[in-house]
């Protein structure tokens, strides 16, 4: 049986934890089914989310898709972590399991994390 892995990432914004988590987060509904492009293909999955406003984070239980064609289970999480003049980090993290030695590691779900971050930061900026 695989064991259960681990990956995660922080990406620093220019935007505060308020105004990234309040805006962006707290209006997501607890079930989503998403259509993305990711690495060039477009996925889809369906998922479960979890916000948790004191902590600014949400947690995500991808439970369809084709995620689930590499792992048997596959968990992320982002928190928005406040720094000083109105800066945050964004700690994506991940823990999956996955279907058999040759399933890759989520790197292509991390670099999509990347691109999202930046783009939200972008659009909020805007504002």
């Amino acid at each position: 049986m695989a064991q259960m892995a681990k990956s995660m990432i922080e990406v620093e914004i220019n935007v505060s934890a308020d105004m990234i988590f309040g805006k962006s987060f707290s209006k997501l509904s607890s079930t989503k089914n998403w259509t993305l492009s990711v690495d060039g293909k477009v996925e889809k999955m369906k998922e479960r989310v979890e916000i948790d406003e004191a902590n600014k984070s949400m947690t995500v239980f991808v439970f369809e898709g084709d995620v689930m064609e590499n792992y048997s289970s596959f968990t992320c999480n982002l928190q928005i972590i406040p720094k000083l003049h109105g800066r945050s980090i964004a700690r994506w993290s991940w823990e999956y399991e996955k279907l058999n030695a040759d399933s890759p590691a989520p790197n292509k779900y991390m670099d999509f994390a990347v691109y999202l971050t930046k783009d939200i930061e972008s659009n909020l900026l805007k504002t």
